[in-house]
């Protein structure tokens, strides 16, 4: 499920882990993100981010992961992030569960993530 932006754009998508998961039985726990294609060779920047309550100087998020990718045009492509320790983490303290922010732009700011589908996109 979905909570929708203002644009009509998903704002979260939710995923519900079995009671049975336990946090030191998690052997690999990735994410995988969809990137929409290009028209001319170019580096995306994706950064993963945790949310976090926010810190006495503003803070709202601590970084899980940020990579530089160089993408040629065609298809978009698929991106998977190892969450294993961000998962094992909440399955520890599910209130520390704030949730996980993606950002993936080229280098004119373009949002190159796909998290809801649009015609003929693929979606995760």
């Amino acid at each position: 499920d979905f909570l929708v932006q203002m644009e009509g754009k998903p704002k979260c998508c939710f995923f519900k882990f079995s009671s049975k998961i336990q946090y030191n039985k998690v052997v690999k726990a990735q994410l995988w993100i969809y990137l929409r294609q290009v028209q001319k060779p170019t580096t995306v920047f994706v950064q993963i981010l945790r949310l976090i309550k926010p810190m006495k100087d503003g803070t709202r998020y601590t970084g899980i992961r940020s990579l530089k990718l160089d993408m040629n045009p065609g298809t978009g492509i698929w991106q998977s992030i190892d969450v294993k320790t961000v998962l094992q983490n909440w399955l520890k303290q599910p209130e520390s569960n704030l949730g996980i922010e993606i950002k993936a732009f080229d280098e004119t700011g373009r949002d190159l993530a796909v998290t809801f589908p649009g015609p003929g996109e693929d979606g995760l």
